[in-house]
């Protein structure tokens, strides 16, 4: 899970060791491992801004660009790869890194003030890694070992071409810089693949599991049988039993339509057939599983018996919201739910609510069913201009203790406290100097906002903050005050 570690006296020590640095607009960047001082861009926005926090490190992986999600295991940084095709056009706008490009960076940062990247976790041409978690093995022939999994989606064509693999990547990353493939597991034609994954260990079971999602698997497709993505019929939520990681294995899957009949809400804002399972959040005991159903909300499975998840409640959407539920995390002491709407803050008709995705809290255990109790946007969510080439919506939200950390794509890193659930309030952030994407010309159209910040990790031994920016690379912070 991405998240609620409390705050030991080990972090303080360690933060102690970390040296200090200048904020951001005094001290500039830094690139590589060489330390080499990159100038800022002028203005505001292009040169970087920090309250709260400050940068120790920063590591730009080669210039290659289109950086994803990131990851952090014993002071070792993960950092996946982006790509795109087309879910409606047939893969006629394709967005992938050359082969010597992609792959999940893997970079050392035992000294944070000089990362170095020591190995890549490659994945197979034409597709991306987007999403990536890694863990101790804890049950079977590989206890002791460090696992690595990644979603694998097809970026180079067609989602029907079944030239591509897409769905579970896994390695042995024991010794990062020379890790070993494990498995791979096919999640079949004609989607995207795997987009978003979790890991989360069963000890009632002695088992561990992947959490995933394989958005649009019910989608209509006249070229399946099925009438169906998924030519094998199965929902967008899968569970993958990975307590042998290099035999990992299916063990159930739900959909809104394979289990309910049908979404349970239809389609909002600008999305009005949205009705897709994008991520998972798994309890801390592995029991519930929380998808993220774009429109539909948030839905709460029981899967104490993994072979049969059943449906047990949803948190649904106000009738002037714009839906999109991204991704959420659980606070199981306080039977509340974190979750991020991925709006890109397009209008789209005068009954919708305006402006871009923000975090929302849900008291999950109200009487009833799950209700919001509040809410937080930052200054620039709660617009409705494109203000200096931006996308100003929430990404994905990490718990920690009483706190939020978000990845706000062009607001950068925001931390909220939460210890009032219905009144967050930000108490600091960090957003990186501009770069423009470094990927040929031909594809920069794919990213023409230069902060694009994708994903936040948080080291509880060291208390250090990572967060992935698509365009320049990992940026590795300490909080200050």
């Amino acid at each position: 899970m991405k998240g609620r570690v409390g705050l030991l006296m080990a972090v303080v020590l360690a933060l102690a060791a970390v040296p200090a640095e200048a904020h951001l607009r005094t001290a500039g960047a830094w690139s590589g491992a060489t330390r080499t001082p990159v100038a800022l861009l002028s203005g505001t926005d292009a040169a970087g801004s920090a309250s709260g926090l400050a940068m120790v490190g920063r590591h730009d992986i080669g210039g290659r660009g289109f950086n994803a999600d990131v990851w952090v295991h014993e002071r070792y940084a993960y950092v996946g790869s982006w790509g795109f095709s087309d879910w409606n056009t047939g893969g006629d706008q394709r967005f992938c890194l050359d082969d010597a490009q992609n792959g999940v960076a893997v970079i050392d940062t035992r000294d944070p003030r000089v990362p170095s990247e020591v190995s890549r976790l490659r994945n197979p041409s034409g597709t991306s890694a987007e999403d990536v978690v890694v863990y101790e093995a804890r049950y079977g022939s590989r206890a002791g070992r460090d696992i690595a999994v990644s979603g694998i989606q097809v970026c180079g064509g067609d989602r029907t071409d079944t030239r591509f693999f897409r769905g579970l990547q896994v390695w042995d990353v024991t010794n990062p810089a020379n890790p070993v493939e494990l498995a791979r597991l096919d999640t079949g034609c004609c989607t995207r693949g795997l987009h978003e994954l979790e890991v989360q260990h069963r000890p009632d079971l002695r088992k561990t599991f992947v959490y995933a999602s394989v958005p649009t698997s019910e989608y209509a497709d006249s070229g399946s049988p099925s009438g169906r993505r998924d030519r094998a019929g199965r929902g967008d939520f899968r569970l993958i039993d990975i307590t042998n990681p290099a035999a990992p294995k299916e063990v159930s899957n739900w959909g809104v339509w394979h289990d309910l009949g049908g979404p349970p809400a239809a389609g909002l804002g600008c999305d009005p057939d949205a009705e897709y399972g994008h991520s998972v959040e798994p309890s801390a005991d592995g029991r519930s599983a929380f998808l993220a159903y774009w429109d539909s909300g948030f839905i709460e499975l029981d899967v104490t018996d993994p072979a049969h998840p059943v449906h047990r409640t949803r948190a649904a959407y106000g009738p002037t919201a714009d839906g999109d539920g991204h991704s959420s995390n659980f606070d199981e002491a306080r039977n509340l739910l974190f979750s991020a709407d991925e709006d890109f803050g397009k209008s789209c008709g005068s009954g919708t609510e305006k402006g871009f995705g923000y975090l929302r809290v849900w008291d999950w255990g109200a009487e009833g069913a799950p209700r919001q109790i509040g809410a937080y946007k930052t200054p620039n969510s709660s617009g409705t201009q494109d203000i200096n080439a931006g996308d100003y919506t929430i990404h994905n939200p990490l718990l920690v203790g009483n706190e939020i950390f978000a990845s706000w794509y062009t607001d950068g890193i925001r931390i909220i406290d939460v210890a009032d659930p219905a009144n967050p309030r930000e108490t600091a952030f960090f957003v990186p100097p501009s770069e423009n994407n470094p990927v040929k010309p031909s594809q920069r159209g794919t990213l023409t906002n230069a902060v694009q910040v994708w994903g936040v990790a948080h080291d509880p031994v060291t208390g250090l903050i990572y967060a992935s920016d698509m365009n320049s690379g990992l940026w590795i912070l300490r909080r200050t005050g």
